[in-house]
């Protein structure tokens, strides 16, 4: 009888098979780390810059519907979601920029997924999102120092972690690239791009001015222009930054297109409240910005901005009558424990920034790249997470999570 033990040579092919297996599963894991890359051509007709992504992404945008009846849920509980449809499709028929507009309507004809779906998405992707954001100063090997751009993106929305994509702006067929912009499929704004010379990043902020009513009306009134399409939302403003239009239909002014500029313009122009980071690679800014003002900060070695204000991170007296009704506001709407996730990030940064820098003033790039990665500041509600150079214009790193990190 033939032995049923198993040979020498078969146990070793079974290990050479379950090593080869392995690997191949370690290769196709770090492939999906990987954000898939498109080339978005400017010199195109508007309508056709984003259809070999939305073709591709077809079956993941057309679950938008799903997600604009989860957000409706969250932020309207007692309100009837088929009225708000009905309302929604009557009202959001447009974007500002006349240009984008044209650009989801290409999404749209191939898509067939309603215009006032498109235009929600880009309005108010923004909003909500748990981000972290700033600059540290990063001297690698035969390089010289330099500051580098870090980003991780938060958002509770689990199917958007399969629309994650990087762009790469041309303005010719062919052409070398201008831009590089991370964002989700068949959105056309920009919340974390990078062009020589510049490197833009836009955190959700919680909280706003409140030091009246007539302030409080503005600002709300404000969103429902931006949801109308009777002024652009921040992150077309932004996306002016990083890539000013030359198209004939543009109508956003742009802001600047040099850190200088940006820094004197930005605070002036009207938006949501948010958190903005702007670097250079010599220099990194990041604005508390109101709906027309804006707290700037700035360093050339290290600095973060996650979602709350700089005076959450002092110590505050109880008779501060604004800092106690922003507080109230917060807990009315549950960001209390934004807020409170937020501070445990930057003070995780901050901690590792201050323990490295007692023993130099620079960091490695690889150095960089395990801080981000450390919990909390990647945590089970990460996208992704990234690295950006302004000095070279490149996107050094970058991952996204397909799966929440646990």
């Amino acid at each position: 009888m033939e032995s049923t033990k198993p040979r020498e040579h078969d146990l070793l092919a079974g290990g050479n098979n379950s090593l080869r297996e392995a690997d191949n599963d370690f290769r196709q894991a770090r492939k999906n780390l990987q954000p898939p890359n498109y080339t978005i051509d400017l010199s195109l007709p508007p309508a056709e810059r984003y259809k070999k992504v939305a073709i591709d992404f077809k079956q993941e945008i057309q679950t938008l519907p799903t997600l604009f009846d989860d957000l409706v849920r969250e932020l309207l509980p007692q309100v009837s979601i088929i009225r708000v449809r009905r309302i929604a499709r009557f009202l959001l028929r447009r974007l500002y920029s006349n240009e984008e507009t044209e650009e989801i309507r290409g999404i749209h004809e191939v898509t067939g997924i309603d215009m006032y779906l498109l235009v929600s998405y880009n309005v108010l992707l923004d909003l909500f999102m748990g981000c972290t954001s700033g600059g540290v100063r990063v001297e690698d090997r035969h390089k010289s120092a330099r500051m580098l751009h870090f980003r991780t993106l938060d958002w509770g929305m689990d199917p958007l972690r399969k629309v994650v994509v990087c762009l790469d702006f041309v303005d010719k067929r062919g052409g070398t690239v201008i831009a590089s912009n991370i964002s989700y499929a068949g959105f056309v704004g920009v919340l974390t791009g990078v062009k020589k010379g510049l490197s833009v990043s836009l955190n959700f902020r919680p909280n706003h001015n409140v030091s009246s009513k007539l302030s409080n009306l503005r600002f709300y009134s404000h969103h429902v222009l931006v949801l109308l399409g009777f002024r652009p939302p921040i992150a077309s403003i932004l996306r002016q930054c990083l890539i000013p239009s030359k198209h004939p239909s543009n109508n956003i002014q742009c802001p600047g297109t040099s850190l200088e500029q940006i820094i004197k313009e930005v605070p002036l122009v009207k938006s949501t409240a948010s958190y903005l980071i702007f670097c250079d690679g010599i220099r990194t800014f990041t604005m508390e910005k109101d709906l027309k003002t804006a707290n700037v900060r700035s360093s050339n070695d290290f600095i973060v901005a996650c979602n709350h204000d700089q005076a959450e991170e002092t110590d505050r007296q109880p008779e501060d009558a604004e800092n106690s009704k922003s507080d109230d506001a917060l807990k009315a709407t549950g960001m209390d424990i934004l807020v409170e996730e937020s501070t445990n990030r930057q003070m995780r940064l901050t901690k590792l920034w201050r323990n490295s820098a007692a023993r130099n003033s620079t960091v490695t790039t690889k150095k960089l790249r395990g801080w981000i990665r450390k919990y909390p500041i990647t945590n089970e509600q990460t996208h992704f997470a990234t690295i950006l150079d302004p000095t070279t214009g490149a996107i050094v790193w970058v991952e996204r999570y397909l799966d929440p990190i646990v």
